[in-house]
């Protein structure tokens, strides 16, 4: 519980940085007001994963599925091709099992998929827009999950709050830069 003391710390200090605010920035282009308006859709995947949080958190005893060698690689020039790789991670394997095994109720797992299939479609369309270089390496962290067995789903939903904030680092990063 320490850890998701640390998080919820985190988070906080996360969300009240200028990062998270919303500014007023005149886009030009589709790709600008995607990155721009980011923040309104992060309130919405933070929201719905309040709904579910306390439910994986309590059954994840496992060492972290998302390291910092993670966050790293997704602030390098290639994190738009991690976060496709997680974001596929997550909409083929994490919530499909979830729905499978009704985990969780729908609601919240519907609206983080949806957020998802639509930050992924984007993220594609404007990989030119967050100047995407190499590809990064998603298999150890798919193979760290195999090992994990039925309590991978655990670890891999009890760390969607870090994977949100790499999401808004990555993409706040982005901010006023074209």
């Amino acid at each position: 519980m320490i850890f998701s003391g640390v998080i919820f710390s985190a988070l906080v200090m996360l969300l009240l940085s200028e990062s998270a605010q919303c500014r007023r920035v005149n886009c030009k282009s589709e790709c600008c007001s995607f990155v721009e308006g980011f923040p309104v859709r992060l309130k919405e995947l933070r929201s719905a994963y309040r709904e579910i949080q306390r439910f994986y958190e309590s059954n994840d005893d496992l060492e972290p599925l998302l390291t910092e060698n993670v966050q790293q690689n997704i602030n390098s020039p290639y994190g738009c091709h991690v976060m496709n790789e997680i974001l596929h991670f997550y909409l083929g394997t994490i919530l499909p099992t979830v729905q499978k095994n009704h985990l969780h109720s729908k609601s919240p797992i519907d609206s983080i998929g949806s957020i998802f299939q639509n930050l992924k479609r984007d993220m594609l369309k404007c990989k030119n827009y967050l100047s995407c270089q190499n590809p990064f390496e998603f298999a150890s962290i798919k193979n760290s999950y195999e090992k994990m067995k039925e309590k991978g789903v655990y670890k891999a939903m009890g760390e969607l709050d870090m994977l949100f904030k790499y999401i808004e680092q990555y993409l706040a990063s982005k901010r006023d830069k074209h």
